[in-house]
């Protein structure tokens, strides 16, 4: 069973249509995906367990990703912020493929953290458009 390493996977969007990495990250995460379902239990139904169904739509989810502050690489970031757009992107995985998740940002929010005795960090949440190409 293959085990990836975190170093050096990267987290990418898209900059004057070119693929680039947003420097500096210490964390990548997905809320993940998930089908939707609804409630499709009856008033004459045997049993006390709720029945589900499938809508047959998929929620794509979001990406986030923290790192230390640095403008000069999470300008893209607050481009989307300024002049909300889609935006393609990817994370490339450590494996020998690599293997590469695309997707596009359909949303993003940003925020900065200040903290005593340590560097200036940033976090930021992406809400995906579609679902990723796996």
């Amino acid at each position: 069973m293959a085990k990836l390493k975190g170093k050096g996977t990267a987290f990418q969007l898209e900059i004057a249509t070119v693929l680039t990495a947003v420097a500096q990250l210490t964390e990548i995460s997905s809320s993940g995906a998930e089908s939707e379902t609804y409630d499709a239990s009856t008033l004459d139904q045997s049993g006390a367990g709720k029945k589900y169904s499938q809508t047959g739509y998929t929620e794509p989810g979001e990406y986030s990703i923290s790192g230390f502050f640095d403008p000069a690489t999470i300008g893209t970031i607050t481009d989307l912020l300024d002049t909300p757009a889609d935006k393609n992107g990817a994370i490339v995985y450590t494996d020998s493929g690599p293997t590469t998740w695309t997707f596009t940002v359909a949303g993003v929010s940003l925020g900065v953290n200040v903290v005593q005795n340590d560097g200036v960090k940033f976090d930021s949440t992406m809400k995906l458009a579609d679902l990723p190409t796996w």
